[in-house]
């Protein structure tokens, strides 16, 4: 680890900055399900009777995986591609994901839409804003 690091510091401060940056998404993004959830009737399961902080334990787990991998996948993006192109390729995959999202549910004013809303602006803002300050800093 210690070889990695001195080798490659500007690599390391990235995959470094991707990690903090997909956990702080994989907290907020919990937290935007969680709260959309306990404002609804609407459960994701109808016939499976599990509480809100089963699934709730659940869902950060898996959610902390998710955005960590992709914090990280986003970091090394950066070192590679440069901060330009790492823009480039991470607003479009926002755009995908909206055009995906859009076509495949289509309920623009519904509690789920703003929880995907909210979910893809913040990832937005942390993976174009937040991760290149950070790997700047490291």
């Amino acid at each position: 680890m210690t070889a990695l690091i001195e080798a490659e510091p500007s690599l390391f401060a990235a995959v470094l900055a991707g990690w903090v940056c997909g956990f702080a998404m994989a907290l907020a993004s919990t937290a935007y399900v969680m709260f959309g959830l306990s404002r609804t009737r609407f459960r994701p399961l109808p016939n499976l009777n599990v509480s809100l902080p089963i699934f709730g334990i659940v869902a950060i787990n898996a959610l902390v995986i998710a955005w960590t991998l992709a914090g990280i996948g986003a970091g090394v993006a950066l070192h590679v591609a440069g901060p330009e192109r790492s823009a480039a390729g991470i607003a479009a995959l926002h755009l995908l994901a909206t055009l995906a999202y859009v076509i495949a549910r289509g309920r623009p004013g519904s509690g789920e839409a703003r929880v995907v809303w909210a979910t893809l602006l913040t990832s937005l803002g942390v993976f174009l804003g937040l991760l290149p300050f950070l790997a700047a800093r490291a």
